[in-house]
């Protein structure tokens, strides 16, 4: 079998420098940063640049630490519902 070729998301390439800022700086106003607790019970931290349409996504471990999962430019409106759902539904 013959994987197919994926190509690069562009909008995610030109905002990769972003990600280290967003990660570091996640309390600024126009940044939603949350934990939310995944159908799987794991906890995920995401970080959501809503203006840019541009989200970070880490796995949040027992012990505090984290990792970084995934980052993506978010294009399709079904993508902003599910993240505005998570926002609403995240851990206080």
């Amino acid at each position: 079998m013959v994987a197919e070729e994926r190509l690069p998301d562009l909008r995610r390439c030109e905002r990769l420098s972003w990600i280290k800022p967003l990660i570091e700086h996640p309390c600024d106003p126009e940044i939603f940063a949350w934990d939310y607790q995944e159908g799987d019970l794991t906890i995920k931290t995401y970080i959501w640049f809503k203006d840019e349409e541009f989200a970070v996504i880490m796995k949040k471990y027992p012990n505090g630490r984290q990792r970084l999962i995934t980052s993506f430019y978010i294009d399709k409106p079904y993508k902003r519902e599910d993240f505005r759902r998570k926002y609403e539904n995240r851990i206080q």
